[in-house]
């Protein structure tokens, strides 16, 4: 037995298991589309030139993705912000008491730079954010 998506007008509107060989009529304009196994083929999927695609999002379903993308970058951010920050303090720290390693005392410009480069990221959107590279 193989896996066959019943497709009508280009979509998938039934998918079945069936040897492919007995004779069945799906109904006009339905046509049996063989599939793989690891093919995640479900009913609503699209069937064009010989490839299965997943529908297109819902307007309800984009906003969903868009919102929760924008708030993992947001996370992102506070997440990134408050490294810097904690290393800004211990560093800071280390210069202001004269017990900075040389290490130390040049790392703390770097880490600044790095917290004011963040601070200019706008996260609150669902665009893909190159983040900067934090100092080693």
């Amino acid at each position: 037995m193989s896996k066959y998506a019943l497709v009508k007008d280009g979509q998938v509107i039934n998918t079945i298991l069936w040897d492919g060989e007995a004779e069945a009529d799906f109904g006009d304009g339905v046509v049996a589309v063989e599939f793989a196994d690891d093919e995640p083929i479900q009913i609503g999927y699209l069937y064009e030139d010989g490839k299965f695609s997943e529908p297109p999002l819902t307007e309800e379903e984009q906003a969903q993705q868009d919102a929760a993308a924008a708030l993992a970058n947001s996370s992102t951010k506070t997440a990134l912000m408050d490294e810097a920050s904690q290393r800004i303090s211990v560093l800071q720290d280390a210069v202001d008491l004269e017990m900075a390693t040389d290490e130390e005392a040049a790392e703390l410009p770097l880490w600044k730079k790095y917290r004011v480069l963040l601070s200019r990221i706008d996260a609150n959107t669902a665009d893909d954010i190159t983040w900067p590279d934090k100092p080693e």
